[in-house]
């Protein structure tokens, strides 16, 4: 059976590859000028020649090692210049929709004038000109380019997020810091290398290795959690095209981060060797190396920047299992035999890592033993994945809003009842004459399954084990958006007769999104997170609750939606906790009693014990019957 679907992520960097190739070719004008000048200033001066006192320059013919930084340098904030006026002109052509770049020019001024963006553009470019200006002062040159350098953390996700200092601004600053001390430092160190006696070569070389050091763990800290934040899933790191190009990078970083080692570690030492003029010519080419590996991550960084980060996209899953824990939570015998197959891999991984320790003539036993334990007890872990299509992790774009739920309970009885029921518990009247009886969609077992799946279904059908379609796709009958609002119905509905039967929500329950006029304001549900809210549908509130925000809600589409999630037509208040759970619901003209709202103000944990139904739920088992 193949591992993979086919499926793979739209890559649509915004702005199209010329302006992530633009932002690219900037990050390297901006790390290159940084970096050239903080070589010039901290490490150039203090590298020795040989035979001469330390703190003195290295003696270069003619100076010419000096005068080459200081050109570089120059060089590097023309290519930051032009870059950046590029940049500004696509980005006029695109505000304005201009057809051609006389029409971009004549939309710059309003650009510059009313837009953040070309705020921060000219103040870029006001700083790379101070340090043009300033090329005989090398520290006056080295704070303009860093205060340059820092600024194109204003165009970045980070603060595109969260306007304002924020803890993935400050990443993002160390990140850009690091990226430029380090990379932009590599051709600087080239020159050095190609220009000085070996020994000035040698000192400089070991002189810039502990700035490399620091820089790459910087790095690698940064990036880590800038992943951690902007892909937060496995699904957004092997679903998305800014997962895929995050994983590039992480590659790219991998080879500059092992260049940088044999430069440190093995062609540096051999400068002062019995060969020196070769050990050069290998230190120059690795550098090389490492300085197009660094550019081609700067291209990578370009790119990902204007793609929209993992934790906004819809993750294509292109493999056709995934994960889940739901085969064993559903039997001991499944939980005991994938535990016993854990320790048994356990236990070859740590044969496997002994291996080097043993004697010689044992070692080919312990790696026989290791392969022979892994090999039986791999195909027992199949326990811990079940089937997966493309969609499995998307996110309903919803929120699972009360309009939503509404729309989808005006679609549900022309496309769904004849199969599934006026109530959907699988007795429509087409359901006897059906090969596969429908799916009992207010059975438990619903909330096992992640609106993902239940999309692909809704998009695609679902095939009868005896092939065919036991259920019809209706991505020819129905929007997305339609498909969606069918889901949020299906979901609240189930919800709804749960309680009804029950007397309680059999698991916590999202409170449907709303717009109301809450305290005298009109306010969306999401503004509200963190406090108690008694949402009233119809009529005003019986009574004032101090602790709580009241709002009073007068679209027929929320009294709807809510109506339909609480499982009672004449519910007209609602008791919604402070992490957005739906708590309570009454019809009584007399309102809710104070025991119900002490526990409204009592908020769940914000995961709950049952995932929230805009977000991937835990994938179960597939349904026995169709939907």
């Amino acid at each position: 059976m193949s591992v993979l679907n086919g499926a793979l992520p739209a890559f649509a960097p915004e702005g199209g590859i010329w302006l992530a190739l633009i932002r690219g070719l900037l990050a390297a004008g901006l790390f290159s000028a940084f970096g050239s000048a903080l070589f010039r200033r901290v490490i150039l001066p203090r590298a020795p020649a040989g035979g001469e006192p330390p703190g003195l320059a290295p003696a270069l013919p003619d100076r010419l090692g000096s005068l080459t930084l200081a050109s570089l340098t120059l060089a590097s904030l023309a290519l930051a210049g032009l870059a950046l006026a590029a940049w500004l002109l696509a980005e006029a052509r695109a505000m304005s929709g201009a057809a051609d770049l006389s029409g971009a020019a004549s939309a710059l001024p309003v650009v510059i004038a009313t837009t953040s963006f070309g705020h921060l553009v000219c103040l870029q470019g006001l700083f790379l000109a101070l340090a043009a200006l300033a090329a005989r002062r090398p520290s006056r040159q080295l704070a303009a380019c860093l205060v340059a350098l820092l600024l194109q953390a204003g165009h970045s996700h980070a603060f595109s997020m969260t306007p304002g200092p924020s803890l993935l601004l400050v990443s993002d600053c160390l990140h850009l810091l690091a990226g430029a001390a380090w990379l932009g430092g590599l051709l600087p160190l080239l020159l050095t290398v190609l220009s000085a006696s070996p020994a000035v070569a040698a000192e400089s070389s070991r002189r810039f290795s502990p700035l490399g050091s620091l820089c790459v763990a910087a790095i690698v800290v940064t990036a880590a959690f800038q992943g951690w934040v902007l892909i937060g899933s496995i699904p957004g790191l092997v679903g998305t095209a800014y997962g895929w190009m995050a994983i590039l990078k992480a590659l790219l970083l991998a080879l500059a981060i092992g260049l940088a080692c044999a430069n440190r570690f093995r062609f540096t030492p051999a400068l002062r060797g019995l060969h020196p003029q070769r050990a050069r010519r290998l230190l120059l080419a690795s550098i090389g190396l490492e300085t197009l590996v660094g550019l081609a991550l700067l291209l990578a960084a370009g790119t990902l920047a204007d793609l929209p980060p993992a934790m906004h996209d819809q993750p294509v899953w292109p493999f056709t299992q995934q994960f889940s824990l739901v085969t064993i939570d559903e039997d001991d015998s499944f939980r005991r035999e994938a535990i016993l197959a854990l320790t048994a891999l356990a236990v070859a991984a740590i044969l496997l890592l002994a291996t080097p320790l043993l004697r010689r003539w044992m070692r080919w036993a312990s790696l026989a033993l290791s392969a022979g334990i892994a090999a039986l007890a791999i195909p027992h872990l199949d326990l811990l994945l079940i089937e997966a299509n493309p969609t499995s992790f998307y996110r309903s774009p919803t929120g699972f809003a009360a309009d939503t739920i509404a729309e989808g309970a005006a679609l549900f009885p022309g496309h769904c009842a004849a199969c599934h029921g006026a109530q959907g518990r699988g007795d429509g009247t087409l359901a006897a004459s059906l090969p596969v009886p429908p799916a009992d969609l207010t059975a438990p077992h619903l909330w096992m399954h992640s609106d993902g799946e239940m999309f692909w279904w809704l998009t695609h059908g679902i095939e009868a084990p005896t092939g065919g379609l036991a259920m019809p796709g209706f991505a020819d009958r129905l929007t997305a958006e339609q498909r969606w609002a069918l889901i949020d119905y299906v979901r609240a509905n189930n919800a709804g007769l749960s309680r009804d039967a029950a007397g309680a929500w059999a698991q916590p329950i999202k409170a449907p999104a709303f717009a109301a006029r809450c305290d005298g304001r009109n306010l969306s549900s999401d503004a509200l997170h963190g406090r108690a809210v008694l949402l009233v549908t119809r009529g005003a509130a019986q009574a004032a609750m101090p602790d709580l925000v009241t709002c009073i809600a007068d679209d027929e589409s929320v009294a709807r939606g809510y109506a339909i999630v609480s499982g009672a037509p004449d519910a007209r208040e609602f008791l919604i906790d402070g992490n957005g759970w739906l708590r309570a619901a009454t019809g009584s003209a007399d309102g809710f009693d104070p025991r119900q709202k002490r526990r409204a103000l009592t908020p769940l944990p914000r995961s709950g014990p049952a995932p929230s139904m805009s977000m991937p739920m835990q994938p179960g088992m597939k349904m026995d019957m169709p939907m």
